[in-house]
């Protein structure tokens, strides 16, 4: 296999996945199609999502580095049965073969083949991965998993472990959203529950799904006071704007007696699953319960847009490595209070054997 160029063409990409057994096309070229083959899987993650991909790499690029995007749809029989959201970065001197700076995503497949095409293909993704790696002299490559709403492991990770990938488990939450609202109500953390009686009395509370200019902007200024620093660029702000006026997306808000929004909560949304994405709360509030009440009515609204998880986000604890802040390991907490179940997420490391250049 010749070295890969820097600058990734089209047809390296291509080449080198076909000499791995993958027939593939860039999804910068079949962005409806990437959307349409989503539809066919059983279960689709928001990170999957041409959004997240989107937002992902304006995120990336408003913190420097310079960042390809290789997605791809893998095809069977001139059908896509597959999408693999990739790339490659170079942030100060370093290569990053990610899933656009988020350790790499396996690939998600359609429903209706047998189990032993699916591993045939895992087999051709991860010795593409091997070699993009192995050519950029990565000494490894990582790999997150995610609960997907099934039973036992993935072929993927069976796969993978065979292969010598080195597992390390951290946490997430969830809510079943497919749970009554009373049998979600018994799920809330029990201090909660007067805490939210009480904001709903105190707060103003609405939500924000069509592409409203002059309230996206105030939850944006928002986020700019608590955090007293710009964090993202105006591109990553746009997109979640779009992502509302696409109907996959929603902000829930509050406002005092004054009218002056004191918080608020954004969330993603697919066919299946939402997300929490982004929060600010107004400090001189923060005695008062803001995102008690935030979370219940998102839970509401996410229920009542008949998905069946709402990904609630990463609980930290003391002994991870890298170890989380306090502040981290406290939000976290928060979290908690929310869910209904605590699901593993697998970090899988995939050594590289680099290959000898001795005669």
């Amino acid at each position: 296999m010749s070295h890969l160029t820097k600058e990734m063409q089209i047809e390296n990409i291509k080449q080198l996945a076909a000499s791995c057994g993958l027939s593939i096309e860039l999804r910068t070229d079949k962005r409806d199609l990437w959307s349409s083959t989503l539809t066919r899987c059983f279960y689709i993650p928001f990170m999957y999502t041409n959004a997240s991909i989107e937002f992902q790499r304006a995120y990336q690029r408003g913190h420097g580095g310079d960042w390809q995007d290789l997605s791809f749809l893998i095809y069977l029989d001139k059908q896509p049965v597959a999408v693999w959201p990739l790339s490659v970065g170079n942030k100060d001197g370093k290569v990053i073969l990610s899933s656009h700076g988020l350790p790499i995503l396996p690939p998600l497949f359609v429903v209706g083949y047998s189990i032993s095409t699916y591993k045939r293909m895992i087999k051709s993704c991860l010795n593409f991965a091997d070699t993009i790696a192995q050519s950029k002299g990565l000494a490894y490559w990582e790999c997150a998993q995610s609960f997907h709403d099934e039973k036992g492991l993935s072929p993927w990770h069976g796969e993978s472990m065979s292969r010598g990938a080195i597992c390390s488990i951290h946490h997430e939450l969830f809510l079943d959203l497919r749970l009554s609202m009373s049998e979600i109500k018994s799920h809330l953390r029990k201090s909660y529950k007067p805490l939210i009686t009480a904001g709903m009395r105190l707060w103003n509370v609405d939500i924000l799904n069509t592409a409203n200019t002059i309230i996206w902007n105030e939850f944006r200024e928002l986020h700019y006071r608590v955090a007293e620093r710009k964090t993202r660029s105006d591109e990553t702000w746009a997109l979640h704007l779009q992502d509302i006026s696409a109907q996959q997306a929603f902000l829930i808000y509050l406002r005092d007696n004054n009218g002056k929004m004191i918080g608020g909560g954004f969330f993603n949304t697919t066919r299946d699953e939402g997300l929490y994405a982004v929060a600010a709360y107004d400090r001189l509030h923060f005695d008062k319960p803001l995102g008690h009440v935030v979370q219940y009515k998102a839970i509401e609204e996410l229920k009542n847009r008949g998905l069946r998880w709402y990904k609630i986000g990463i609980r930290s604890y003391g002994t991870d490595t890298p170890a989380p802040s306090d502040k981290e390991i406290s939000i976290s907490e928060f979290k908690q209070g929310f869910s209904s179940h605590l699901f593993p997420r697998f970090i899988l490391r995939y050594p590289i054997k680099q290959k000898s250049h001795s005669s």
